[in-house]
């Protein structure tokens, strides 16, 4: 399983992969349950089918842009296009755990 999630307004991304199990703890979905995701979720913590997704996480990547604008990312792209040479995409790593 891979979970991932990416902030657009400070260009970092991450990626947890590892096994994982659905869960049906109760206590657990009312500690995470955010009114916003009634959008998602019109029956709250009772909507049909919804469950939680347990990750034990074994491995983790993360990736930060060098540069906090889009345009001089893809500018450093279509640089990098043209020189055949690879773009500063930021601080990339990833780590066992």
């Amino acid at each position: 399983m891979n979970v991932s999630f990416s902030d657009g307004k400070q260009h970092a991304w991450v990626s947890i992969a590892g096994p994982a199990m659905r869960t049906d703890d109760r206590a657990k979905a009312e500690e995470l349950w955010n009114p916003l995701l009634k959008a998602w979720f019109p029956d709250g913590l009772e909507t049909p089918g919804l469950t939680l997704v347990k990750v034990l996480a074994e491995s983790a990547e993360y990736w930060e842009s060098a540069h906090s604008s889009k345009v001089i990312t893809l500018m450093g792209y279509a640089k990098a296009a043209v020189t055949g040479k690879t773009p500063d995409a930021g601080e990339n790593e990833t780590v066992r755990l």
